[in-house]
């Protein structure tokens, strides 16, 4: 088994004679460092009850180690009360996560889920994550993370020909998704089903059309059947959907694409396949933000909740950060959490205090696991500061990025707590039967 691929545990398992050798090394204590006497225990008098509480607090990769150990111990770990009890007990805010860049250059895809893997994330210093090196962004052909839903991620590849794949990062198991025309589509989302023992039960990919319309072309990809269904639905305005190559926002179980000056488009395939909702963005926005397109917006998902920020750039009258939370998301109403001017921030860094009269700042990212911070590039230091809704504090976040890429599109990735392997396909393609790699 690889060191780094808790996918791959072995089959073959051990007597009870190994299993309580296992346990002995999960026990061990010195007695005495004078006589180095060993703590012992019979494993056949070890109750199941406090085998899960050791083992549940175990690393997730040492977890999947030990299922090869025995049949016993295969059954525990297995079982889906494991796994909730593991969530359980679990500190969420301990999750680790990146910002992370949604474009690399790389040998191939194998080596592209690599390095989305759990030594990736093994730190506790925030950063980006950049996927490849400046030598290889030279040498190699493209890859793109396209979205994300519960840790699963929808990626593509670009050349010679768009490959569009299904994968675990964890587990680094992955399914190629069958080919759909010859048409780009620039705004693809991944949606994920998962049921109450943390199990995935389906997925489902959205391709949508790029152009202003009355009405809106999508074509779906549904894991249960193996087709692709194309669908013409209307809109309840004209819509042109945002230049940039950012993927949809998915929360509330729907996918949101920015729509350009309007708002949020909506679409639930689970709910409603054949319909489409426009949520506008929230009406309090100052004039110049609504009206002369001079201000730079962030629109995501924070622990489960749609949030919209704002900067105002080079209007001092204005407020320089402005924020939304979804009050009512059936309704489509915000509410407004906070407006401060550039006066009442403040920083501990005196580098970057020097900058809060005139720094020119992009938001980034929500933090995922934290509604009161949220990342920003500062564009002169070049630097990803963190802001803190509480306090009104700015602090640096990471070091200098990579100067050779532009940070207009990234995406918050949290690491999945537990993993979760890709079943087997049992669809086919038109050519050939489908089937999980890794």
């Amino acid at each position: 088994m690889e060191d780094n691929d808790i996918s791959n545990s072995s089959n073959q398992f051990n007597d009870d004679g190994d299993e309580n050798q296992i346990v002995q090394q999960l026990l061990r204590t010195n007695i005495s460092r004078n006589t180095k006497e060993l703590f012992w225990y019979d494993i056949r008098n070890f109750p199941d009850s406090l085998l899960i509480e050791i083992l549940a607090r175990l690393p997730v990769k040492s977890i999947f180690s030990f299922k090869s150990v025995c049949k016993h111990w295969q059954t525990l770990i297995s079982h889906p009360s494991f796994c909730r009890f593991y969530y359980s007990i679990l500190n969420s805010s301990s999750r680790p996560f990146r910002i992370l860049f949604r474009y690399a250059r790389l040998p191939n895809f194998k080596e592209f889920v690599i390095r989305l893997g759990t030594e990736i994330h093994s730190s506790s210093e925030f950063s980006v994550l950049f996927l490849s090196t400046p030598e290889e962004r030279r040498l190699y052909d493209q890859f793109s993370v396209l979205s994300i839903s519960n840790g699963f991620i929808l990626c593509c590849s670009w050349s010679p020909t768009f490959v569009y794949y299904f994968c675990d990062p964890l587990t680094r198991q992955w399914i190629t998704l069958p080919k759909r025309g010859p048409r780009y589509h620039r705004c693809k989302g991944l949606i994920t089903r998962v049921n109450e023992d943390h199990i995935l039960t389906g997925y489902t990919v959205v391709w949508l059309e790029h152009f202003e319309s009355n009405y809106l072309y999508l074509e779906m990809f549904s894991s249960e059947t193996g087709k692709w269904i194309s669908y013409k639905l209307p809109c309840p305005i004209p819509i042109q959907l945002q230049e940039l190559a950012d993927g949809p926002i998915y929360c509330y179980g729907a996918l949101h694409w920015e729509v350009r000056y309007n708002g949020l488009l909506a679409f639930d395939p689970y709910k409603d396949p054949k319909s489409v909702r426009l949520i506008p963005f929230p009406d309090d926005r100052d004039f110049l933000s609504k009206y002369l397109d001079s201000s730079s917006q962030l629109c995501g998902e924070s622990q489960g909740t749609l949030r919209y920020f704002e900067v105002a750039h080079g209007h001092k009258q204005f407020y320089l950060f402005s924020m939304w939370s979804m009050k009512d998301y059936e309704k489509g109403e915000w509410c407004c959490e906070f407006k401060v001017r550039r006066s009442d921030l403040h920083s501990n860094n005196l580098e970057l205090s020097n900058w809060l009269l005139d720094g020119w700042f992009l938001p980034l990212s929500f933090h995922p696991l934290n509604p009161n911070v949220v990342y920003l590039y500062c564009m002169e230091p070049e630097h990803i500061v963190s802001y803190n809704i509480l306090n009104r504090r700015l602090d640096f976040a990471c070091k200098p990025i990579d100067h050779g890429q532009s940070l207009c599109s990234v995406i918050p990735f949290v690491l999945p707590r537990w993993p979760v392997l890709v079943p087997i396909a049992t669809f086919k393609s038109k050519k050939k039967k489908v089937k999980c790699r890794n």
